[in-house]
Parts: C-alpha cells; sequence; structure tokens
C-alpha cells in the first residue's frame, strides 16, 4: 500500500499544527494594502497616470482579495480562533470581499472535502453533463477554468442552499446584502474611475484566478480514499505571491491535513516533501502560469467519449442525492 504522506514525521506534523496568532495580523495589513491600492487610484485618476496605476492597482487588489479568502477558508476548518464566534467574524470580514455568502461557502467547503474529486463534487466540472459533442466540450471546459468558474460555482451553490437552517439561510440574505449594499452604495456615491479600478476590474481578475487555480487544484485529479492524492501543490517557489496568497497554492497540503494553519503550510511542505510518494511529488509545482498552460492543452485533448464513460454505470441524480445527504468534514475546533 502507497505510504502517501504518511512516513511524514510526527515532529514535523506537530510543529506544523502548531497556532501562532500573532498572524492574524496579516487581516489588518491585507486591509491596509487594498486602502494604499485605492489612494493611488484615487489621487491618479484624473491625471494622465490614471490607466497604467489603475490596471496595476486592480491586479494588486484581485491578489490581496484572494489572500483574505484564504485566511476566511482556515476559518471554515477552525484554524483561526477557537471561538466559534470569532472565527465567523473574521470568516466574514474577509470572505465577504469576494461577493460569496461565507455562510454558504462554509457549508460547501466542508462538503467538499468529504466528496472531493467524486462526481457530485461542485469542483469537479463534469462537462458531459451539458454537452457530448467534444468539441464544445472543450470550448465549455476553456471558458469554466479560464474565467466562468465563479457563474458555475453560483449555480452549484442553489444545491447548498437546501442543506441550511432556515436561521442560517436568513444569516447567508443578511450576509449579501451587507456587502452589496456597501458596494451598491460606494458605486453611487463614489467616482466611476475610482470604483472601476477599486472594485469592479479587481472582482474580474479575481474571477479570472479563481477560475485557473480551480484548475490547477482538482482538474483530472480522482477520488481516492487517501488525500495526500486528491489535489495538487503549486507556486512553492514563488514567495511573494504566496505572501500575498497566504499559502493557499499549497493546496495538496491542506487537503490532506486540513488542520494546518495556512502560515504553516509552507514550511510544512518544505520539511516533508521528502517524505511524500513519488507521485505526489510529481504533483508538486515551484511555478504558476506554466502549469495552466500545461493543463490548458490537457484540455484540448480530452477524451469526451472515455469521460462520459467514466460515469455512465452510475445514475448521476441518485449518486449526488446520496453524496449531497452526507455531512461535511468536521471544523478542527467543533
Amino acid at each position: 500500500m502507497a505510504a502517501g504522506m504518511n512516513d511524514v514525521p510526527r515532529e514535523i506534523l506537530h510543529e506544523a499544527y502548531r497556532r501562532n496568532h500573532l498572524y492574524l495580523l496579516k487581516i489588518p495589513f491585507h486591509f491596509g494594502l487594498w486602502a494604499a491600492a485605492g489612494a493611488a487610484i484615487w489621487y491618479t485618476m484624473d491625471t494622465p497616470y490614471w490607466l497604467p496605476v489603475g490596471l496595476l492597482a486592480s491586479l494588486f487588489i484581485a491578489q490581496i482579495v484572494r489572500g483574505l479568502g484564504a485566511i476566511a477558508h482556515d476559518s471554515v476548518h477552525g484554524t483561526v480562533l477557537k471561538s466559534k464566534l470569532g472565527s465567523y467574524i473574521i470568516g466574514f470580514l474577509c470572505w465577504a470581499p469576494t461577493g460569496m455568502s461565507y455562510t454558504i461557502y462554509s457549508n460547501y467547503h466542508l462538503h467538499h472535502h468529504r466528496i472531493t474529486n467524486t462526481y457530485p463534487d461542485v469542483d469537479n466540472f463534469v462537462v458531459t453533463d451539458y454537452t457530448k459533442n467534444p468539441t464544445l466540450a472543450k470550448i465549455i471546459l476553456l471558458c469554466v477554468y479560464s474565467f466562468a468558474y465563479p457563474l458555475y460555482f453560483l449555480f452549484q451553490m442553489f444545491r447548498y442552499r437546501r442543506r441550511l437552517t432556515f436561521a442560517k439561510q436568513i444569516r447567508m440574505n443578511v450576509e449579501l446584502l451587507v456587502f452589496w449594499g456597501a458596494v451598491f452604495a460606494a458605486g453611487y456615491y463614489l467616482p466611476w474611475k475610482f470604483m472601476l479600478f477599486f472594485f469592479g476590474v479587481p472582482f474580474i481578475l479575481g474571477s479570472i484566478f479563481a477560475s485557473i487555480t480551480s484548475l490547477i487544484e482538482h482538474f483530472e485529479m480522482e477520488p481516492g480514499d487517501d488525500d495526500a492524492y486528491s489535489s495538487r501543490t503549486y507556486a512553492t517557489k514563488r514567495h511573494f505571491l504566496n505572501f500575498l496568497w497566504n499559502n493557499v497554492s499549497f493546496h495538496n497540503e491542506h487537503h490532506k491535513y486540513p488542520g494546518i494553519p495556512w502560515y504553516n503550510l509552507r514550511s510544512f511542505h518544505e520539511a516533508a516533501f521528502k517524505y511524500y510518494d513519488k507521485p505526489i511529488q510529481d504533483e508538486c509545482y515551484e511555478t504558476f502560469l506554466p502549469v495552466v498552460w500545461m493543463l490548458w492543452k490537457r484540455i484540448l485533448k480530452v477524451d469526451i467519449a472515455k469521460l462520459e464513460a467514466k460515469y455512465a454505470s452510475i445514475d448521476r441524480e441518485q449518486e449526488r442525492e446520496k453524496q449531497m445527504a452526507l455531512a461535511g468534514i468536521s471544523p478542527v475546533n467543533a
């Protein structure tokens, strides 16, 4: 039986699970960076430098929002604070800039860990549910994994809404009203030039990054009993990117050990990598964009008939209902 990551020494794991609340200072730091980017947009929007400064600031803001989302993601897993209320407040604060409800995301994400890469898993986009035409299927796959994944994700969340209690459905709607109400109010009172680059373009860029990172993390990864083989790790040598993203790219380590806080994932990877099985090492990449090119090329070579045959033996609707009835994994502090 393959060892997966099970040969990692206990002392390395013990150190990886150690918490350091000083890293929570990255929350005001990230919001401070966002404010600084906003100031750059504000003070240049009536100058000839408005467009290049705005575009660069938008790209930077998109990375900041992704980093804040990584902290919210850790709140879902209970690795930020022991207090459930404190975890919720931080989770909502850091997740709201994505435009999604933290409450429904929490339900979906813990369930995703339970059913990773199976047919009903949202992160397993099964294109043959929509078309059997090989050319059209490849076009759809490229669209979803280039920019349209959040749109697909939005429609998938309707089935997760049914998993929420009435009280949590109310909380979900309040979260959305609070954030989008603030956005529309800002859009009404603030100059359009400012809002374009402070929120509009970063939101579009964020959708693109969400799409291509979803591609990297789970495309063509198979379900199994060992989460060590469920996903890819990437951009391990892109330290500045991981600083902004709060190590969200160490995705394989997170799936195997979801209780490791975000700030320990990189050091854990570096200490534990030599103990991984070779198939796991082969799915760890030092770069970012070259991995995207590699997987986009795989999409162009996808065998749609083979993909359709993969799920031919199951009743898709019955399988979805069966898996949706399962509870998600428990947060660390549950």
